[in-house]
């Protein structure tokens, strides 16, 4: 089956579908470092884990820190789109992973 859908796309179409349906994808390591590298290139320099943890704290939903996040990164600084879902999905699993049991 032959498909019009290049690779990216598709990832960012499945991610899309993932988030809408409250799923959180566990990223391969190319995924989490390349969102890692982009979560500090856009917003290393001002912000660091204290900040991620004040914003798990601030909004505890994580969908309603999803939507926070993505509005949030639309406003400042704006990155692109897939930058954006990249930060957004670091800031998510650094989140999770802060919360899960030890």
């Amino acid at each position: 089956m032959r498909t019009n859908l290049s690779c990216s796309r598709l990832t960012r179409f499945v991610r899309a579908i993932a988030r809408s349906a409250g799923v959180c994808l566990t990223p391969g390591t190319g995924h989490a470092s390349e969102a890692e590298a982009a979560f500090k290139a856009r917003c290393g320099q001002c912000h660091g884990a204290r900040d991620i943890r004040h914003w798990g704290r601030q909004h505890a939903d994580a969908a309603a820190r999803q939507a926070w996040l993505d509005q949030f990164l639309r406003r400042h600084y704006p990155p692109s789109e897939a930058e954006r879902t990249l930060i957004v999905d670091y800031i998510q699993s650094a989140i999770a992973a802060a919360r899960a049991p030890r």
